[in-house]
């Protein structure tokens, strides 16, 4: 080791944390049931969404294969809104393994 990285070590910033957010309140039927913890690494919490994004993305276009319209206009869009959430998803946790 060269002396200047002695004196001067490299400072690590933390890793972002998710906050905590509630869901599952069937349309505000009752108080939500399910949560994300606050604290959780937010690379981790990332990849869970990316996962439900994509399981989201192909029940979606199941439905889209069987409908008829006025619906598959409807899963048409909903298509399109679930691939730049889980574009913009998959980017973000690139960017966080990459550094």
């Amino acid at each position: 080791m060269n002396q200047e990285s002695l004196a001067s070590p490299a400072i690590c910033k933390p890793r972002p944390i998710t906050g905590s957010s509630q869901f599952g309140t069937c349309n505000h039927a009752h108080a939500p049931m399910l949560s994300v913890h606050a604290g959780v690494d937010s690379e981790d919490a990332l990849v869970c969404a990316v996962a439900a994004l994509k399981a989201a993305y192909e029940t979606n276009a199941t439905a889209l294969e069987k409908a008829d319209e006025p619906l598959r206009s409807l899963l048409t869009a909903t298509e399109n809104s679930l691939e730049k959430g889980l574009a913009l998803a998959e980017a973000v946790l690139e960017g966080l393994e990459q550094g």
